[in-house]
Order: C-alpha cells, then structure tokens, then sequence
C-alpha cells in the first residue's frame, strides 16, 4: 500500500477495491492519498498518476512522500520537468471516497440498494444518466441520454429485483430505465396540458409506484410494474405542491407535500410553510403537520442492525431527496431507516418537521442558500446532510439542529443533488452538482488534517508573486474574500490575510510604486479597489473609479511601475495617465502581460488558434505558435527557466510549458481540479492556483 511504485504503475481498480484495508497511520496516508484523485487515476497513464499522486502527497503535507513518488521512473521523461515542491491542503477531506467526473452539470441525485449493492445515479442537464458502484466507484450500466433537455426530476426503485431510475423533465415525459442495461422499460405522463416536476417512489401493497408532483396542481400515482399497460394512476388533487417526497407511517406509505407562497400557504411575514401527509393507498390527506397521533416511532440504523417500533416499507434502501424550483425548495425523509422526520428547505431557512408527533422541530434554522438535502439515522440519531450553493456540504444532529460532523469539503460549485445510503455498514453521502462531480464520502470517517497547510476557504481567484524585502512571496486572492501572503518555499504563511474585501477578490496584481513593492486588489459587490503596501501589510488608499472598476477589465498588470487594466481583446488602459498605451495584438484572449527578456508582452490563447506571444510596443508576434495543448486555455504566464524564456498556460486540468524561442513544447504537469491562475517566480518555479489550492513546482534537475 505504500510501495510508491506500485501506487504508479498498479492497475487503478486493484488499488481502490484494496484500500478500506488499509491499517496504521502510512498506510492510511497513502489510501487517502490515492482516492483523493481516484478519478484521474482510472483513465490516466502512469506519468500523469505519477504527477497527480505526488501533488496530493503534498497536499496532505507529506513532502517525502511526494518526493518517493515523483523518483518513480516513467516513460517519456522529457515531457515531465517539474517535481512538485509543496502544496495547500484546503479542498482535501479524508472522508472522500470517490469524486466521480460526469460530462455536465448535475442537476438531481438518487441512490439504490439491491441485495447489499448500492448505486449512485446522476441526472445531468445535458440529459444523461449515470450510475456508479458506491463500493468501488466503477461505473454501473450504461449512459443514457434520458431526455433531450435537462432531467429535472429523478428518482429510484427496484422493479423484478434490478435497480431502476425514473426521470422526468420539460419535454412532459417520465420514463424508467433499467439501470443495468441502459434501456427504457416504461414510460408515463401527466395530461396534455400539465407536467411532472417532481418525483419519488414508495412501495404500496407490496408493489412499487411512482409518485409525481404536476404543474396542473395534482400528485399522481403510477403502478411501475404496469405502467407498459397505460394503467390510469391514482389522482391526488393537493393544489400547488413546491417539494414531495414519501415515506411510512404509522405502516401506511405516504407522501409528503411541501406548499410554497404562490397560494399563500407561507406567511409572507413569519415564513411559516404548509407541510400535508397524503396516504398513497385511499388518495386522502392523513392530516396536515400539527395534528398530533397517540404514538410515536423511535429511530433504526440499519448499519448495526437495530429495528424500531415503525413499519418499514420492505423497500430498497435509499434516501428520497428531491429540490424544486429556482428558490430550491427542498423536502426530504428517509423511509428505508424509519426515521419519522422531514427537513424541507427554502433559500432562507430549514425546518424539520416530526412527521409522527405531526410537529415542526424546533424553531427554523436561519440557512442562506440551501440548494438540497439528504435525511438518514447516522449512529442511531437523526441526520440531514444540507448541501449550498457556494458548494459547501453540512451534516446536522437534526435532534439538536447542529452540526454532527465537520462539512464535507471538495465541491468547486453550487451542489444540486444530495442522498444518503448505507453500504457494507459504511454510512455513506453522494452529493453532485455544477463542478460536474459526483462526490461519495464516508460519513462515519474522520476528517484528518494532518500537517498540511490551508489556503482559501474558497477558490482561488488569482496568483502572482512579488519581492518583498529581498524574498519573494507568493500573493493570492480567493472567493472567501482574503488575500493571503506565502513565503515561496512554502514554510509558513507570512501574515494573516489582507481584510476589506466584503466579496470575492476577481482581479489582484502586484508592481513598485514610488520604489515600493505594491498590491493592487480588486472585488466585492461594487467592485473595489484597495491598494496595498506590501512591505508593511498596510492598505494605501482604496479606489471606485471607472477605470479600475470597469468590467470590461479581464485582469490588471504592471508597466513601467504603473498599473494598467487589460481587456479581453488584449487593449491595455495606463490606470495613472487614462489612456490607451501599446498595440493591439491580433488575436483576442489576452490572458497575461509581462515583463520578458526587457520588453513587455502579451500573450493571447484561443482553443483552435494556439497560444501567441506579442510585443506590446510593437504589436510584432515574438514566437512561433504555441500549439500541442488540449482544451480551452484560461492562464497564461511568462518567464524564465534555465537562461531561456518560456511560456507556460493553464488549461481545464493541465499546465502546458513552451520554449518561446522555439516554440516547442518542453513539459506538461496534471492536476486533479481546474486551473484558477499561475504565474513563474523570478527563479522559475511555477506557481499554480487550482481549486482552493495552490501548489510550487520547481524543475526536475
């Protein structure tokens, strides 16, 4: 397990299945280690796992380790010139299983228990249907492209003993597919004029059905096993429904309407929701949450085989999470775990609902920008895991409305799609959202820090470098608002970050004004400009003018000892004389301006055109077309390695280095999330932001 060599050029699927017998504190390093990027590693030859191995060994703060890894001798040496030096930790979570890549957003997530296997199926807003093996990752079935526009609604079941997924979106239709084969075995729909919005299943006598939610006011109900037959479903008149789910109660299976402000079923004033419990079997509603039954059901974690005095619905285990609507109202509940609670969602708060006391939980939880959620018995108490917008996932004790664990770290972007399963008596939680990511994590794992250091709570949104008092540090800015400074050779983090910023920091550039080392920042709602002196850490003067402020600014650079702001299309703004200075390069996206061999330049990148470098003064193309890289480029820096100047760009997932005089390609690095900014010291190592985090490479000697 730590045998770098192994971990190198071992078949990627041999070393997941063997990781959960990992045993002491090398061997788990190591096991964390390689799932942090199990992704990469499945489709990636031995060179790239090699680069991506050492990274996350540096992540994790286990320098020898990274060093190990990168003396693994590979083919194709010459194309591989940097060895990674070290690296922040920010986005690394040891509970992560998998991070499983789909080709789109997620926008829906379900999971499915078949005789002890569970599954992890994805709707995209591409249309396709994905399914993995929450054991090993691997993928389960075939993609399917489920509609022609964006699946809306997902949910699963177990139809003859194989695992099947129900989707619906705009074009009206709801079909089933048989997850195993990728084939359509059935298909529903609401009437002419209406749609299904949301959707989920239940079993009703022993057989199971299909519950959606219409825009036409009405919840029906289909037979899944007839459903070739075009039996007519049961219809439930419950008026607008904004969130559904099912579960058992009392032994009867029921659904769960959640009732948004468009009928005035919130207080406007009180925020205050209408929550309806509909019995699957008569169509009649069971009572609205409030009036209270003579019992109550304790809870049951299926993972040490406990049972309680609530009927269980026989079903597969899973957990029913479906969000509705652009304000992603959410209702969710577990009826595999016969766990008797609700939590419904809306942009603002989250309410947990006791659905056999039929009382709410507590007061409202104040919550900004719940996207979904997920409900399970996590070590016999009550659990929601709550996904946001910003990508952050949370895991509550919804007995006490605080968190149980800490958040699961790792998404890039809004998390869409939540569920929960227990495997093997793991208790595990799949969430899914825009960073086109699946993410399984290990819910009764530990997140382990280790040595590694911190970076941004968020992404990172630029990387420079600059000398201060004969050193020189890295500067970098994030969605989390701070601007951190790093020594370069990454021994500490030399101060706290640079405060002000009220918003994510878009654009930051450091240069000398007056012969001082200075940072120039810019973000928040409104765009502003604060201007810092780095030998003292103290902010100069803040600036909201037009020229700094300018949207039509892609990044900031520095001239002469003035800054300048330059547009898309490579135009560059003197900030100090306001006015346009240099020639115009004759290809649009400008990705940096430098300082190269005594001259300042440009350099430009579009996917089908190359990469260019041009004389600002002279608008003349300096080198040959840089060519030989995949995918859109979105950074760009210059420098120089070795006594020759090179120029480097970042792609989806990939640094691409060129010899600028030449115009050949000298080395490419991989990295495991995308590429936020780079830039090349003034000894040539490479600074690379990626993700939340940011990593120094240094050339191979």
């Amino acid at each position: 397990m730590t045998d770098p060599g192994r971990l190198v050029h071992g078949d990627p699927e041999v070393i997941l299945a063997g990781l959960d017998d990992a045993a002491g504190p090398e061997e788990m390093l190591a096991a964390a280690v390689y799932r942090t990027s199990g992704h990469v590693h499945r489709d990636a030859g031995a060179g790239v796992r090699r680069q991506v191995l050492a990274l996350d060994a540096a992540r994790y703060g286990n320098r020898e380790l990274a060093r190990d890894i990168a003396q693994v001798a590979v083919r194709q040496e010459t194309d591989d010139p940097w060895i990674v030096q070290w690296a922040t930790g920010s986005d690394l979570d040891s509970r992560l299983r998998y991070a499983l890549p789909v080709p789109a957003e997620v926008g829906v997530l379900a999971t499915v228990v078949v005789e002890g296997r569970g599954l992890a199926v994805a709707g995209c807003e591409d249309g396709t249907l994905h399914a993995w093996d929450l054991a090993t990752g691997s993928r389960y079935g075939k993609a399917v492209s489920a509609h022609t526009g964006a699946v809306r609604a997902l949910t699963t079941a177990v139809l003859d003993g194989r695992p099947v997924a129900v989707t619906a979106a705009y074009d009206k239709a709801v079909r089933v597919w048989d997850l195993a084969l990728g084939e359509l075995v059935g298909t529903c729909s609401a009437d002419d004029d209406s749609w299904v919005k949301s959707l989920a299943t239940g079993l009703v006598e022993d057989r199971p059905v299909v519950v959606g939610a219409c825009v036409d006011d009405v919840v029906r109900v289909w037979d899944l096993a007839t459903l070739s037959q075009h039996s007519e479903p049961l219809t439930v008149r419950t008026g607008f429904v904004s969130a559904l789910t099912t579960t058992v109660l009392d032994g009867r299976p029921v659904a769960v309407t959640s009732h948004s402000p468009e009928l005035g079923a919130t207080d406007p004033i009180t925020g205050e929701e209408t929550v309806r419990v509909w019995d699957l079997i008569t169509g009649r509603e069971s009572g609205a949450l409030g009036d209270r039954p003579d019992e109550s059901t304790v809870f049951a974690d299926q993972a040490y085989d406990r049972t309680g005095d609530g009927g269980s619905d026989g079903g597969p285990g899973r957990c029913a999470s479906l969000d509705i609507n652009a304000r992603a109202h959410v209702l969710v509940t577990d009826p595999a775990s016969e766990c008797p609670l609700a939590v419904s969602a809306n942009v603002y708060e989250v309410h947990v609902w006791n659905l056999a006391t039929r009382e709410q939980v507590g007061e409202p939880v104040a919550a900004m920008f719940v996207e979904t959620a997920a409900v399970s018995v996590l070590h016999d108490r009550p659990a929601a895991v709550v996904a946001y917008t910003h990508g952050q996932v949370e895991v509550w004790d919804l007995s006490t409305l605080r968190q149980l664990r800490p958040p699961l770290t790792g998404h890039e972007a809004a998390v869409r799609g939540a569920a929960t399963a227990v495997v093997n008596r793991r208790h595990l939680a799949v969430t899914g959202g825009d960073d086109r990511s699946v993410r399984v994590w290990d819910l009764d794992g530990e997140r382990k820090t280790g040595s590694r250091p911190a970076g941004h709570a968020g992404s990172v949104t630029g990387v420079t470098t600059a000398v201060v008092d004969g050193s020189c540090v890295i500067v970098t800015g994030g969605s989390d608002t701070g601007v951190r400074i790093w020594d370069l050779d990454g021994e500490e983090r030399l101060v706290e970050p640079l405060t002000g910023h009220t918003a994510a920091v878009d654009l930051l550039m450091t240069g000398t004004v007056d012969g001082r080392p200075t940072l120039l920042t810019r973000g928040g709602r409104h765009k502003t400009v604060r201007i810092w002196d780095l030998s003292t850490r103290e902010e100069l003067h803040g600036r909201s003018t037009g020229e700094y402020t300018s949207s039509s600014i892609d990044f900031f650079a520095a001239v002469d000892d003035r800054f300048v702001g330059v547009t898309g299309e490579g135009r560059v703004w003197d900030l100090t004389a306001s006015r346009w200075i240099g020639v115009q390069p004759r290809q649009r996206g400008a990705l940096a301006l430098e300082t190269l061999e005594g001259r300042s330049v440009i350099l430009t990148g579009l996917r089908e055109e190359g990469v260019h470098l041009w004389d600002l003064t002279t608008g003349e193309l300096l080198a040959p077309p840089l060519t030989g890289h995949t995918g859109e480029v979105r950074a760009g820096a210059t420098g120089m390695l070795d006594g020759r100047p090179v120029v480097v760009a970042g792609g989806d997932r990939t640094v691409w280095m060129w010899d600028a005089s030449t115009g050949q390609r000298i080395g490419t690095y991989a990295f495991p999330s995308r590429i936020r900014g780079l830039t090349v010291a003034p000894d040539g190592r490479l600074v690379v932001g990626f993700g939340a985090d940011i990593a120094v490479l240094t050339h191979r000697c």
